[in-house]
């Protein structure tokens, strides 16, 4: 894996590039791939997926998380409580701290306190109510 870390570019056209990497199989809950994304400036995607690995280890200058276990049945996507604790978090990651509620794979290693961007995208099966759970988090967030 460390191979095609060193594979991406820093730049491109002169523009500064980030990298987030989402991983789809348990092997990668090991503090070993959280070190590498670490070396490598990477952000590891949290997954709220029910199969994806949840990594909540914050290793590059942002944070992007996938929010995926809403419901089209429901106007806002997520529950309210959910949007709540979903808020609090991101509020938590743009401070440059980590959530203590979510799992990381390498809790001995806390990264440096600095504001950080924060990307939370809802997908959900249909996406139907994807774009309302957004608003609706970015009500709780700003508000």
């Amino acid at each position: 894996f460390e191979a095609f870390l060193k594979l991406l570019p820093e730049k491109q056209d002169g523009v500064a590039l980030r990298h987030a990497l989402e991983v789809r199989h348990d092997s990668f809950i090991v503090p070993e791939f959280a070190a590498l994304a670490r070396k490598y400036k990477a952000a590891i995607v949290y997954a709220d997926h029910a199969k994806y690995p949840r990594i909540a280890d914050v290793t590059g200058d942002f944070v992007y998380a996938r929010l995926q276990t809403g419901s089209d049945d429901n106007p806002d996507c997520y529950t309210p409580k959910a949007l709540d604790e979903w808020a609090a978090r991101v509020k938590t990651w743009a401070e440059g701290k980590q959530p203590a509620d979510l799992p990381r794979v390498d809790a001995k290693i806390d990264a440096p306190v600095k504001p950080r961007d924060v990307f939370a995208y809802f997908i959900t099966e249909g996406k139907v109510r994807a774009p309302f759970g957004a608003m609706a988090l970015m009500k709780r967030v700003t508000g």
